[in-house]
C-alpha cells in the first residue's frame, strides 16, 4: 500500500491492545511519521478510567488529500491487535480487505487468511531484553507490510517523541518487527 499513482488516497489505521502496552504511543510515532513525510494525519485515542489493564484504541487516518474530513473510523484498512480482549473487540471494524496484524503470543486465530499476519512480539522483544518495545515491533511489522511511511520517517519520529536514552533500544525494536515479516 504505497500512495504512488493513487490520486486521493486515505488509509484508516487502529491499533488496540491493553493499557499499558504502547499502544497510543505506537500511534502517535506513525502519525508523526506521515506529517513529516508530508502526509496529512489524525491520531485519536480510547482507553478505560483505569489506563493500564483496560482496552485501549487508538486510530489513525493517514491522507495524501488536503483535508481529512472526518476523524472517526468505523471501517479500517489495517488492525494491528496487542492483545487478544482488544482483538475481539475491534475485529468487527474490519473488512475482508483489511490487513490484520496480530500479536500471536497473546492472540489465538485460528483463520489463516492472507491478510493476517502474525507477529511473535512477546518472544521478539524478550530476545531484545526490552518488553516495552512490543509496540515498536508491532509498528515495523505494519509498515513492512503497509509502506505507509518510509523508515527515515519512523526513526525522525522516534526521535521527536521518545527520549534520547531510549532511541537505541526502540529502534532495535521497530527493525526486529520490520526484518520478522
Amino acid at each position: 500500500m504505497n500512495f504512488g499513482k493513487k490520486e486521493n488516497s486515505e488509509f484508516h489505521i487502529r491499533f488496540c491492545g491493553t493499557g499499558g502496552m504502547g499502544v497510543i504511543l505506537a500511534s502517535i510515532i506513525l502519525g508523526t511519521a506521515a506529517i513529516l513525510e508530508n502526509k496529512n494525519a489524525i491520531q485519536t485515542q480510547s482507553y478505560g478510567a483505569e489506563q493500564r489493564g483496560t482496552r485501549v484504541k487508538s486510530d489513525v487516518i493517514i491522507s495524501n488529500m488536503d483535508k481529512i474530513n472526518y476523524p472517526v473510523i468505523n471501517e479500517v484498512d489495517f488492525l494491528i491487535a496487542f492483545s487478544e480482549d482488544a482483538f475481539n473487540y475491534f475485529y468487527s471494524s474490519t473488512t475482508r480487505e483489511s490487513k490484520i496484524l496480530i500479536n500471536s503470543n497473546l492472540i489465538h486465530f485460528s483463520e489463516n487468511k492472507g491478510n493476517i499476519y502474525k507477529i511473535p512480539a512477546n518472544d521478539l522483544a524478550s530476545e531484545l531484553k526490552f518488553m516495552k518495545g512490543i509496540n515498536f515491533i508491532m509498528l515495523g511489522g505494519l509498515i513492512k507490510i503497509s509502506n505507509l511511511v518510509s523508515n527515515e520517517f519512523i526513526y525522525q519520529a522516534i526521535k521527536q517523541n521518545i527520549p534520547v536514552k531510549f532511541w537505541e533500544l526502540n529502534f532495535k525494536a521497530y527493525q526486529k518487527g520490520y526484518d520478522y515479516l
